[in-house]
């Protein structure tokens, strides 16, 4: 397990998306500086330290800086490197020491945060491979977006790489600490919620369709539901939107329009603000 000083913001020294072709490899290498690989297309292996990691679309690899690894590719791969700077380090924990994101207590930091004992630093937990799940889409967004600001932003752009950069660090950590959840820890009731919207967030839904279906008051539901998602039911309902639009525009042949209307959004034009003000880039960029 990793864990990573997050008591400043990261410093992004270089990143890159890469074209590797089959067969490619090298016999192994460490740097000064951590690195964090996201796989775009095809499949890799890393050893890392001795050990064997394999990924595929979706996945994050991490390496501590003065570690030694080495990747190999038996068909072609596509990946978005970042060298960065910061304690990334070996650590022991349990896994019932580890907290998923939405269960840290109230006033306690969230995404897998974790206060050392020893020390004031904020550490976020990872590990050399995490497997993204549903979050990949937020994250190649944010990739993205790393990519336009090193491209289009000049002076400013260290600045802003190293926060998009550090929102890319918390999703995977929240992915990462997603693993220790214990099961049927929502209430019955949260449960329901979440499959009513999973089964209709393309549509029109609103809050007094999804209490008729749940046979709640809507001030019951809007409680019960914040207290256990540490979110709203209308900003949940939009993230699953957003990240469903980040997939759909990059990963199929649907354009804008056409992603707006799957959606259930009323019109093109507010799709596209409101993605803009998601991902920070238009949809029509995204896509490119």
């Amino acid at each position: 397990m990793l864990a990573y000083d997050f008591s400043k913001l990261p410093f992004v020294s270089m990143t890159g998306r890469v074209n590797e072709k089959i067969g490619w490899s090298h016999n192994g290498r460490s740097m000064p500086v951590n690195l964090l690989v996201f796989f775009h297309r095809g499949t890799c292996r890393f050893k890392i330290n001795g050990k064997d990691y394999s990924y595929k679309k979706g996945d994050i690899a991490l390496v501590p800086a003065n570690t030694m690894y080495s990747p190999s590719t038996q068909e072609t791969c596509e990946y978005t490197f970042f060298h960065f700077d910061g304690n990334l380090f070996e650590c022991e924990k349990s896994a019932d020491e580890i907290v998923p994101f939405d269960e840290v207590p109230y006033g306690r930091p969230i995404y897998g945060h974790t206060k050392q004992l020893e020390s004031d630093a904020t550490m976020l937990l990872f590990d050399h491979k995490i497997v993204l799940g549903s979050q990949a889409q937020n994250v190649e967004a944010l990739v993205r977006k790393c990519m336009s600001t090193r491209l289009n932003y000049e002076s400013k752009q260290q600045l802003l790489l190293a926060i998009q950069f550090s929102e890319i660090m918390f999703y995977i950590s929240q992915s990462f600490c997603e693993r220790f959840r214990s099961e049927n820890t929502l209430p019955p009731q949260v449960n329901k919620i979440l499959v009513y919207i999973k089964e209709n967030y393309t549509g029109l839904i609103t809050l007094d369709d999804i209490c008729k279906n749940m046979d709640m008051s809507k001030q019951y539901c809007m409680r019960v539901f914040k207290k256990h998602m540490h979110t709203t039911i209308n900003d949940y309902i939009l993230d699953m939107r957003m990240r469903h639009a980040a997939y759909l525009l990059s990963a199929t042949a649907m354009n804008v329009s056409q992603t707006a209307d799957y959606l259930g959004f009323s019109s093109t034009s507010y799709f596209s603000r409101v993605f803009k003000k998601y991902y920070g880039i238009a949809p029509s960029e995204y896509t490119e």
